[in-house]
């Protein structure tokens, strides 16, 4: 017989964060400290679970503790994006309620050419792209280099944008030789840059999240010949020009309301066919006709302090803490949802 759920005890899962780490995995301890106070304030007992590519020794651990909820910030496992989403997919087998996105949503969106699949099959405009191994499609202009599977502008730099395919393809070469992994190319949308964040409410239907106010990335005075894109440095190095001159506005325009409802609805869209819940973001880019395509879905958003999803809820006049009661407390209405129905 399976022992009772320590209701008051919350794992909050997390890759093991090596000293050496670069800028955005040390940003995971960050997010554990915040996210583990405001647990604190709202009456739970957070205990953190480190999480290594030794799946069996999380969920022996997990076992023992038998914790009511699983706080899930694990955002790579052994420094690989690809890996999100296995922890997901051993807590769907012991059968604990875990916060945030599920396996299949987090796989999907963590592989960007999947996700691009998934959003042109439904006709959600996004940029035009190829990967590698792949017969590029006709692309007038320039062209932008990513992984396929990594986040935090991992790989993006000046150099990401180029001027066709052939110069695309010796990038995504270099890219693959220096860090690993699958690259792709796309059409690169040089256009403003805005996000949409949604979150589960207890109170809501599970497919119809909250939109909070939107967020524009702004591009402040670029040099000719500088792409405005948000690279690496534009997030982690806090004395670079990028860092500086790319700063997140929530005072978006009076005028521009018609276009931020047409990217919630666009945002509401992607929740509904990647089967998103908890939180997510959508960023997009619009072309010169102000048309907007969806850059990336993002199923795992950072939590820290100065991260654009916490700017958003207090832009929402939400704080820290009600943002993470509502990811707790909509997860385990599902939970009790489940319970009842079986």
């Amino acid at each position: 017989m399976a022992k009772p759920a320590q209701r008051n005890l919350v794992a909050i899962l997390h890759a093991a964060v090596p000293p050496d780490a670069a800028a955005d995995e040390q940003d995971t301890l960050v997010q554990i400290g915040v996210v583990a106070a405001a647990l604190k304030r709202l009456g739970w007992t957070p205990v953190q679970v480190p999480v290594t590519l030794d799946l069996a020794a999380m969920a022996a651990r997990l076992k023992k503790m038998n914790p009511a909820i699983v706080f899930n910030l694990v955002e790579s496992l052994g420094g690989r994006g690809q890996h999100q989403h296995l922890p997901a997919s051993v807590l769907d087998a012991m059968g604990l309620p875990y916060t945030g996105n599920g396996t299949v949503a987090l796989f999907e969106t963590t592989n960007k050419a999947l996700t691009k699949c998934r959003l042109a099959d439904a006709g959600i405009a996004t940029a035009p792209w190829f990967e590698a191994s792949e017969a590029p499609p006709k692309i007038a202009g320039k062209l932008i280099v990513k992984p396929v599977w990594e986040d935090a502008s991992i790989g993006i730099d000046a150099g990401a944008v180029v001027g066709g395919v052939a110069e695309a393809r010796r990038r995504m070469a270099e890219m693959a030789a220096r860090h690993g992994g699958e690259w792709f190319a796309e059409s690169f949308v040089d256009g403003r840059e805005f996000n949409i964040a949604m979150l589960e409410s207890p109170e809501l239907p599970p497919d119809r999240p909250l939109l909070l106010p939107a967020s524009e990335l702004r591009f402040i005075d670029f040099p000719p010949g500088m792409p405005r894109v948000a690279d690496y440095a534009s997030k982690w190095d806090k004395g670079s020009f990028a860092y500086i001159h790319t700063p997140l506005c929530l005072d978006i325009e009076d005028e521009l309301a018609p276009l931020i409802e047409r990217l919630g609805e666009i945002a509401l869209e992607c929740w509904k066919l990647f089967g998103l819940r908890g939180y997510a973001r959508v960023d997009f880019r619009l072309d010169r006709k102000n048309e907007p395509f969806v850059l990336e879905v993002n199923a795992n958003p950072c939590l820290s302090p100065d991260s654009g999803f916490a700017a958003m809820l207090r832009k929402a006049g939400m704080s820290f803490d009600q943002g993470i009661d509502m990811i707790v407390e909509s997860r385990l209405r599902r939970e009790a949802a489940v319970q009842r129905a079986s």
